[in-house]
């Protein structure tokens, strides 16, 4: 069974949050599942279109009011 790892990246704002979305995807091993919590929606868009533009298709859900969870598997 795959390990999901979790980061919680919802301390970050746009664009940094999107700048550390990328650096964990980058050092993600192939086949390897990420789960990355933002804090807010300017994130969650920027790092959807991130993913989208390296062929990712993330999983996404929404945590109560402000918290967005992206799940991808590199």
């Amino acid at each position: 069974m795959a390990v999901i790892t979790e980061y919680d990246l919802s301390g970050f704002v746009c664009p940094l949050s999107k700048v550390k979305a990328i650096q964990l995807l980058e050092s993600l091993e192939d086949r390897e599942t990420a789960k990355i919590i933002l804090g807010d929606s300017e994130s969650l868009k920027s790092v959807a279109q991130e993913l989208k533009s390296r062929g990712l298709k993330p999983a996404f859900e929404q945590n109560g009011g402000s918290k967005f969870t992206l799940t991808v598997t590199k």
